[in-house]
């Protein structure tokens, strides 16, 4: 494959950044099951292009609450041939608050190899988001209750009761319309072993991106595979190598 052809499609993996969108909340029966998630903890992923694919990189994804406040961190880079074609270091980290309808964000970060920081800011006593770029404002957009960051959302889903018909993901870049459907529950293969998980899909309503996450139902509902599909039919995919705690 080409540098530039890894460079888009990891890009991509990577932000996961057009899967956007606005929502009416989340239904919450017994409230959002923070009791359920390990105060800290991380999963690393190898990331492959497709199933079975060559690993073209790896992940590491952690997180630490106190049931009040939250932080969660992505990095990702590439290793092997693909680091020596074109070394990519990707970091988002998204932070904020806990309440009885799961994660509210204050603030989403994303950090890469020679580029000027970006942030996605929540002000939740006006219901506004602002997307930033070394500090300077790009564009801004309106807030309904359960919207999320496109990070804090891979934990929304695991520990919501019910999922909203849409909802806005608030990127780096952009923001857009998203719907989160449930599939079926079943059984994952990955590097860390065989889980029983819990299927959603994340798809934008402009249909250009669609994400794949399964949750280890065992494993406190933590990611142990996600799948980028993009326009160009190119999957993207990451899975566990190891879960910490794990179990």
């Amino acid at each position: 494959m080409k540098p530039t052809a890894i460079h888009t499609v990891f890009t991509i993996c990577l932000a996961l950044a057009l899967v956007l969108g606005t929502a009416p909340g989340w239904a919450q029966e017994g409230g959002w099951g923070v009791e359920k998630w390990p105060e800290k903890g991380s999963v690393d992923f190898q990331v492959s292009l497709g199933f079975g694919g060559v690993p073209i990189g790896r992940a590491s994804h952690t997180w630490s609450h106190d049931r009040e406040q939250y932080r969660m961190r992505l990095a990702v880079e590439t290793t092997g041939m693909a680091a020596s074609l074109r070394k990519l270091g990707y970091v988002q980290q998204s932070e904020g608050r806990i309440d009885k309808g799961g994660l509210r964000p204050q603030r989403f970060d994303v950090t890469q190899l020679g580029k000027t920081p970006e942030a996605a800011v929540f002000d939740w006593d006006v219901a506004r988001v602002s997307i930033q770029r070394g500090g300077r404002e790009r564009r801004n957009t309106s807030l309904a209750a359960g919207d999320q960051d496109m990070l804090s959302v891979w934990r929304q889903v695991g520990g919501a009761t019910g999922l909203p018909e849409s909802l806005l993901v608030v990127g780096n870049k952009d923001f857009r319309r998203a719907r989160i459907t449930r599939l079926e529950d079943g059984e994952s293969q990955t590097p860390a072993g065989r889980f029983a998980t819990r299927h959603f899909k994340i798809r934008s309503e402009d249909g250009r991106i669609t994400i794949d996450l399964w949750l280890a139902l065992d494993r406190h509902m933590v990611p142990v595979r996600a799948v980028l599909d993009d326009t160009k039919s190119v999957k993207l995919v990451l899975e566990a190598a190891s879960i910490s705690p794990d179990h």
